[in-house]
């Protein structure tokens, strides 16, 4: 039983772990501490405690800020609805993700603060993306990027 999988696959809010992985594998998670949640405006996020940021052989003492596990989980939703719609997943990291389908690539950008500046590419990969979706909560200031509103 891998405690860690819904932080290794998602991330997820609790009632999204419930679901996908069961009371069973989430209970025995929080309850051995290998990961807790942290309050988000989505609800409450599982992350790493102490104990299972050792398992991942990590620092003990960080947790991530709530709005990065905001992002990412925008990010990670946003994606698995693409991948229903039949796009393919090549990548995703935190709060990017980078989709591909009959050729065409997109790359899918969770961002706080302005969501109209076109976030730079960290690599080749999120360099080919013809389109670049921002996924935010905020209202945009100006023209630039496709912005999703969730």
């Amino acid at each position: 039983m891998d405690l860690l999988a819904p932080w290794r696959e998602g991330p997820y809010t609790l009632q999204e772990a419930l679901e996908r992985y069961g009371e069973a594998l989430v209970g025995e998670a929080l309850r051995q501490r290998v990961l807790k949640p942290v309050m988000t405006r989505l609800g409450p996020v599982l992350v790493p405690a102490a104990k299972g940021r050792k398992r991942l052989g990590l620092t003990r003492y960080y947790t991530p800020r709530a709005g990065a596990l905001e992002m990412a989980l925008l990010v990670r939703r946003h994606a698995e609805a693409m991948e229903r719609e039949g796009w393919r997943m090549l990548r995703r990291e935190g709060s990017r993700a980078v989709l591909e389908r009959e050729g065409e690539r997109v790359l899918l950008v969770g961002k706080r603060g302005d969501p109209t500046k076109r976030p730079a590419p960290r690599d080749e990969l999120e360099a080919s993306a013809g389109r670049v979706i921002v996924l935010t909560h905020e209202a945009p200031k100006r023209g630039g990027a496709e912005v999703v509103y969730v």
